[in-house]
């Protein structure tokens, strides 16, 4: 890449065929040239290494990093801002969904609040329901999605509203610090992230280095890969995470 890297997003993807969406992702890349879009396909056992391959063929600033086998969304995410650390001069990195339920520009919401905000490392999108706001969420998804976050609240004791949104932030030397060791939880490791950052700032600095951001648009995909029934999945990674951070 000739531009100079601004953002890079890190994209993980595990049989994603069906869901990505090649067009929003090209021309967000051709809009925006000083950002990198660094997919990591997790051991996709379907089409989406050769989907992604076509991409990378098409855009100089869209990258492919591969697993030979799935590791979880955790380590994809994790082992991709570790190689974009190791390859790229950068000034922010985040990671979203790759089906998009966030728009890739949201990250361009996010980025300003690091313009306004020098003391931030830490810029999260969250999912709240507003004026002019456009949320998309199934109802019964949504109120246990509520339960958990009330959970997490208590697990670090900070009254976060959303970890697990699809779209965050970090400066450089955050990310530097947050992601050099695997996560307990493959699907809670937002929480863990947040968890680290607070045992390496302390509470005090916390409010001020975190920021959570409503995003404009969010929306609920059908083929949704969570599943209800996880509950009890969800409720042991916590007590691990209490357990191991606190």
């Amino acid at each position: 890449m000739k531009e100079p890297i601004t953002t890079i997003l890190v994209i993980p993807c595990f049989n994603e065929e069906l869901r990505i969406n090649e067009q929003d992702y090209l021309n967000f890349s051709h809009s925006h040239p000083d950002h990198l879009l660094l997919f990591i396909n997790d051991g996709s056992t379907d089409n989406t290494e050769l989907l992604l391959q076509k991409m990378i063929g098409k855009r100089m600033n869209v990258k492919l990093f591969s697993h030979k086998k799935n590791n979880g969304k955790a380590e994809a995410v994790r082992n991709g801002i570790e190689y974009a650390l190791r390859n790229f001069q950068f000034r922010f990195i985040g990671f979203m969904d790759a089906d998009l339920s966030t728009p890739l520009s949201e990250c361009l919401v996010l980025e300003k609040e690091f313009e306004s905000n020098p003391r931030l490392e830490i810029v999260m999108g969250t999912r709240v329901q507003m004026l002019g706001k456009t949320i998309k969420r199934n109802l019964f998804r949504h109120w246990f999605s509520r339960i958990i976050a009330t959970l997490i609240c208590k697990v670090l004791d900070e009254a976060v509203y959303d970890t697990q949104c699809g779209a965050k932030l970090f400066s450089k030397s955050a990310a530097e610090q947050l992601f050099n060791e695997k996560f307990l939880s493959s699907w809670l490791f937002d929480v863990e992230i947040l968890a680290r950052h607070k045992n390496i700032v302390g509470k005090e600095d916390f409010k001020f280095t975190v920021k959570e951001v409503p995003v404009n648009e969010w929306t609920e995909k059908q083929n949704s890969k969570l599943r209800y029934h996880s509950v009890f999945k969800l409720l042991l990674d916590l007590y691990k995470i209490k357990k191991h951070y606190f």
